[in-house]
């Protein structure tokens, strides 16, 4: 099902950047995702283009490849951390106790076959196991940096709504075994912000160019990091006192379930 942004596609459950309007918290909560075109302006999305292109420039071209913590070393993806287009939508969804669990750079090659629907999270214990609907335990932002206003070019496909089933997916299956699924077509510069327990995967890339996209992966402060052991001190040396609370470097109360948790310095 194409699902192009040249026009935008009022079927998809489109936001705006900024805050968290009443109205994409119900497309939200019913979809599992949200759609934000224009999150990222023009200077920013070059940046990040040149960004994912170095970083990924050391590892084979014709690889599926994934990296986290690279905004560490690359201040056009570190921008990303608290975002204004999309962070406002971050903290009315999770509060004021949350942190940057990880980042994910990712490139999907030209010929590349696409994958099979599954759900994120720990592998250890997977989420769907701590109550029916999937609670919110990681919400991701998409940051789409290559033009995906077509099919075919390792879009994102969902299954609407499919992170409130009770019922398991089965393994294996992938969008064309699945006719409800929705292939997200989008312009460089969308977010798109999805619930980790809606069943996804990344479709095939038919195009003569490699895609690009950057995940910020935000999370519940109990968590463990999932793309680095630790922060570098001398990144957490000069980034803003807000950027430093959201890679969990703040101070922890003497009994850690009895409150006093600060909330993170927000501007407000």
């Amino acid at each position: 099902m194409e699902a192009s942004l040249d026009k935008v596609d009022q079927r998809l459950p489109l936001g705006k950047p900024g805050k968290f309007t009443e109205k994409e918290q119900f497309l939200f909560d019913t979809a599992g995702f949200l759609v934000i075109p224009d999150a990222l302006s023009a200077e920013e999305i070059e940046a990040c283009v040149e960004a994912a292109k170095r970083v990924h420039a050391p590892y084979p071209k014709n690889e599926w490849n994934q990296l986290g913590n690279t905004f560490e070393t690359e201040e056009a993806f570190e921008n990303l951390i608290d975002h204004p287009s999309v962070f406002p939508k971050v903290r009315a969804l999770l509060g004021d106790h949350f942190f940057l669990q990880s980042s994910w750079c990712t490139m999907v090659p030209t010929g590349y076959q696409g994958q099979r629907f599954h759900q994120d999270g720990s592998s250890s214990y997977e989420f769907r196991k701590l109550a029916t609907p999937t609670p919110l335990v990681q919400l991701r932002i998409g940051y789409v940096l290559t033009d995906l206003s077509q099919e075919g070019r390792g879009n994102l496909v969902v299954i609407p709504g499919s992170h409130n089933s009770s019922v398991q997916l089965p393994k294996g299956l992938g969008p064309e075994d699945v006719p409800i699924s929705l292939s997200l077509c989008a312009k460089p510069g969308t977010a798109i912000m999805f619930h980790q327990g809606i069943y996804h995967c990344g479709g095939k890339n038919e195009m003569d160019f490699n895609r690009y996209i950057i995940h910020m992966v935000y999370a519940p402060p109990w968590l463990i990091r999932s793309d680095r052991k630790s922060n570098s001190p001398e990144f957490l040396a000069r980034i803003s006192p807000l950027r430093r609370a959201l890679m969990g470097e703040w101070d922890r109360p003497e009994d850690p379930f009895g409150g006093d948790l600060e909330k993170l310095p927000f501007e407000d």
